[in-house]
């Protein structure tokens, strides 16, 4: 699998193809989400500077676009960052410097009680043939930052609805393993 979006903003690579032109309902590790394909799944253990995290990732790549889901684990409860100017600011700048667009929508969100922020980018026509689109959500819930992340081009962005209204948390996801 290609790179994903690592954590709280990293990249999202545009590159390779998985083809999938049916959706499907895929239930990952405390989340159920429609993904355009069959996802291809990745976990790292990342040093960030509130110690080490672990990141788990789920990706499909097709022609028409990217679609990922990425958690990552903290040792403490994170809603706090949900309305964190500083965190919100350095997501921004990520997503815009990494699809080389600019931010044109953000929004607070919720997914039941939990907190979550969005933010819509659109890519110009030179970074993606006949310009695109990418849309980022978070979602923080309990020890999670769940991140949605999809990119498509222009003529496809009807497809996001599909991906980002099918997501749910589920509940008492399974714990990390004790290092």
């Amino acid at each position: 699998m290609k790179s994903w979006w690592w954590g709280i903003g990293a990249g999202l690579v545009v590159s390779g193809c998985q083809l999938g032109t049916h959706w499907q309902t895929v239930q990952g590790d405390g989340f159920q989400v429609d993904f355009p394909g069959t996802p291809q799944q990745e976990q790292r253990t990342l040093e960030t500077g509130v110690g080490e995290v672990t990141t788990q990732a789920w990706g499909v790549n097709r022609p028409k676009g990217s679609y990922a889901v990425v958690f990552s684990q903290y040792d403490q409860p994170v809603a706090r960052l949900a309305n964190s100017p500083l965190v919100w600011a350095q997501l921004k700048a990520q997503a815009q410097q990494r699809v080389q667009g600019q931010v044109t929508q953000e929004r607070q969100v919720t997914l039941n009680r939990h907190p979550g922020r969005e933010m819509t980018v659109t890519i110009p026509p030179e970074r993606l043939t006949g310009g695109g689109v990418a849309k980022v959500r978070f979602y923080f819930v309990g020890q999670r930052v769940y991140g949605l992340y999809a990119i498509v081009p222009q003529e496809q962005e009807a497809d996001l609805a599909q991906f980002f209204d099918s997501f749910q948390v589920i509940e008492n996801p399974t714990p990390p393993p004790a290092n």
